[in-house]
């Protein structure tokens, strides 16, 4: 029982100073009956803040008292929220037995309430044995010891008690309309406890007819009712809803409402309240794939639900211990928990828990290539949807129709009833109007045209339940249609996974075959690429053998013709020492210019061919150090211009070797013959070719595009790289330009 016990704790007080017991004498005193409703208020308060034990020892202590004092109505209550506390502690068990007294005392005292109580009690005990239909016959039998004036509270809590057995049998439509029911008459009493409940009951029918935004909203707002009044019980049942509603799109939310549910459930000590947190956990673990971990909580919820005698979570739990077992490939302990499944829901009729099983199973038989039974069992499920749908369909039309039909008669009595009416006022209007009363046969025919009004709503009113129940029937028809459309699409994936283990011994084949080709292109692919690898290594070889050729070359024509030349010179200047020291003196000084310049040539190719050097940007700092060594001594002034994009440009080693060695011949040949006093130099790369300037203002000695061995070597190396040097000028300062394209 989820309420106080003694929720009418003054109306009990009061009444009870008056009764006096027919079998025995009467003995208690106010005081005393005023102790005893302390104590089982004590009792609730306990309960509600989920302190079991404590609100079983007060309680028990009211029953003592009461059993002392000879008060037979507090000895009834105490047994009621005695039974009340041992059905959450401990499960339904024997509670039915506790009920059978406290009734005998509400029989004999003639008291309607507690007669009421204890058939709303028993009630709740075949609610958590799932026995649905003794449980709607004793919530009916309450019923009728409620009433509307004198108990909206349980009348509302025995409403909210039907839509849970509604809820719990598929009809969700019934459910919701029983829960807003109870919801109007709590709130019409102020029952946050009692609202809150049935607000949760309504959450979760919404969430269970796929309308997850609107059930997590109600689940919050039950949270917040049961925050308000300590219900620590029901905190950690609404808290678990609210696990189940955010796992599948917010994992940490779910994960942050769990730890809520532990925290509450491990308070209050409740059985159910503790099997539904350790099947969150469970389910939350399995989201994070600790399967292990999950399987220990899983059987921790199922030997809870066991104690508490919930047949229906209990169901639920197999098949999700099956489902763990599938996932660590434990196929027979699988099979062990799916049966269990099976037999629970057969065995309670349950048709969401029948189709869950098929659905589970089905999926099991698929994943191990066991085509035929999981079409099977596909077949099943698909069934047992169908049979729920068909089932809420068929329900709501039979009662839209019997709605509608009834409304029809009542509508045609009151058009005559209206008819009637009408010609009465009109012939009372006529005798008003030729007695000259013009006031009242205005009045006549006021009432006249409001009759007229109210018969046109009835008239609407009866063609919108007529549009509704036409609405239903296409739906029934288009539900069948969508069944045989399921049946078809059912035989034809038959079909085709019948096809499918036909084709698996060709793909078995195929696959082979495609195996021995991957290995054969492998084998050839290897070959291929040590065979590429083999030739671009001698490629290599060839390329460094190229490279120091023509180092060797460089060498030979511009180290080794200036060596022979300093030879020459020392051989002759050693001679004429004695002889003519002045031709001695000019000699060493043509060996020592011409020791630089083979220093000079030879720094150059050892810049060329380094690698690190490979940059514009290097060859851009090379030609600035070659400025200030023979441009700037003569104080001529120089510019040199290089385009930053340009910078990173990648040079070979022979386009950054002759473009430097044509860039010292022009700016020699400027030192040497133009008599400059400026110059400008460019360096830049424009459409895949370097792009060198080298512009002077010098007033040249002679031509400076004649055919000269300076000018011709520079064209020589650019022609070698497929390049070209073009000199233009008149005399009065000219320009070296370079194209030279890159590879």
């Amino acid at each position: 029982m989820r309420r106080a016990a003694i929720l009418l704790t003054v109306f009990f007080f009061f009444s009870c100073l008056e009764i006096v017991c027919p079998l025995q004498a009467q003995v208690y005193t106010v005081r005393d009956s005023a102790a005893i409703y302390k104590l089982l208020d004590d009792a609730d308060q306990a309960d509600l803040a989920g302190n079991l034990d404590v609100a079983l020892g007060l309680a028990r202590q009211a029953l003592a008292v009461s059993t002392e004092k000879r008060m037979k109505r507090g000895e009834g209550f105490a047994l009621l929220k005695i039974a009340d506390l041992a059905l959450k502690k401990e499960g339904a068990g024997k509670v039915l037995d506790q009920l059978h007294a406290p009734l005998q005392i509400g029989i004999q005292l003639k008291d309607s309430f507690m007669i009421g109580l204890a058939c709303q009690q028993q009630g709740q005990v075949y609610l958590n044995q799932t026995k649905y239909q003794d449980a709607d016959n004793s919530y009916n039998k309450a019923l009728h010891y409620y009433t509307e004036q004198k108990h909206p509270d349980y009348r509302a809590m025995i409403l909210n008690e039907k839509g849970f057995i509604n809820d719990r049998t598929g009809a969700y439509d019934k459910a919701a309309g029983f829960y807003l029911e109870a919801l109007r008459l709590l709130e019409s009493q102020n029952n946050i406890k009692e609202a809150a409940n049935t607000t949760g009951n309504l959450a979760v029918t919404n969430f269970r007819m796929g309308n997850k935004e609107e059930a997590i909203r109600l689940f919050k707002k039950s949270a917040s009712m049961r925050a308000q009044i300590g219900d620590a019980k029901g905190l950690s049942a609404t808290y678990g809803n609210l696990v189940v509603a955010y796992t599948p799109i917010s994992l940490d939310s779910a994960l942050h409402y769990q730890q809520l549910v532990l925290q509450y459930a491990n308070k209050t000590g409740v059985k159910s309240n503790m099997a539904q947190a350790n099947a969150n956990t469970a389910m939350l673990l399995t989201k994070q794939k600790k399967y292990m971990e999950a399987i220990s909580f899983q059987q921790k919820a199922i030997e809870l639900y066991k104690d508490v005698g919930d047949r229906l979570k209990l169901g639920n739990q197999y098949i999700g211990m099956a489902n763990l077992a599938n996932l660590i490939n434990d196929s027979v302990n699988a099979e062990s928990w799916y049966a269990q499944g099976a037999a629970t829901a057969k065995e309670l009729g349950n048709k969401p828990l029948l189709q869950n099983y098929y659905t589970q199973y089905a999926d099991f038989h698929f994943k191990r290539n066991n085509f035929e039974k999981a079409y099977q069992h596909t077949q099943a499920a698909y069934a047992y949807k169908d049979s729920i749908v068909n089932e809420k369909t068929a329900t709501n039309i039979a009662e839209l129709q019997t709605k509608y039909e009834t409304e029809k008669k009542d509508n045609a009595i009151a058009r005559l009833e209206t008819e009637q009416k009408i010609r009465q006022l009109e012939l009372e209007k006529q005798q008003v109007v030729i007695a000259g009363n013009k006031l009242e046969a205005q009045k006549k025919e006021t009432q006249i045209q409001l009759l007229q009004q109210q018969q046109q709503l009835r008239d609407v009113a009866l063609a919108k339940q007529k549009d509704e129940l036409e609405r239903q029937v296409l739906l029934n028809k288009n539900n069948e249609q969508q069944l045989l459309l399921s049946v078809q699409q059912l035989q034809i994936s038959e079909n085709e996974k019948k096809l499918r283990l036909r084709q698996l011994d060709r793909e078995r084949l195929l696959r082979n075959g495609v195996i021995a080709g991957t290995l054969l292109l492998a084998l050839l692919g290897a070959l291929l690429f040590n065979r590429y690898q083999l030739r671009k290594k001698i490629q290599e070889q060839d390329n460094l053998l190229l490279v120091r050729n023509k180092i060797s070359k460089d060498l030979h024509d511009e180290i080794g013709s200036t060596l022979t030349s300093i030879n020459i010179l020392s051989n002759v200047s050693l001679a004429a020492v004695d002889v003519n020291p002045g031709q001695t003196k000019q000699m060493l000084g043509d060996i020592s210019q011409q020791s630089k310049t083979v220093q000079q040539n030879m720094s150059d190719i050892v810049w060329a061919i380094r690698p690190d050097n490979d940059r514009v940007e290097n060859l851009a700092a090379r030609m600035r150090e070659y400025i200030g060594q023979t441009l700037e001594p003569q104080q001529i002034q120089t510019r040199l211009e290089v385009n930053d994009t340009a910078l990173n440009q990648y040079l070979p080693m022979e386009h950054r070797k002759e473009l430097l060695l044509i860039y010292k011949e022009a700016v020699n040949n400027i030192v040497k013959h133009a008599g400059a006093t400026a110059v400008a130099l460019k360096l830049d790369v424009q459409d895949g070719s370097v792009v060198m300037s080298i512009k002077d203002n010098g007033i040249w000695k002679g031509s400076p595009s004649s055919s000269g061995t300076g000018t011709y070597s520079m064209q020589q190396r650019a022609a070698g790289l497929g390049g070209k040097v073009t000199i233009t000028g008149n005399g009065h300062g000219t320009e070296v330009c370079l194209v030279l394209p890159l590879p």
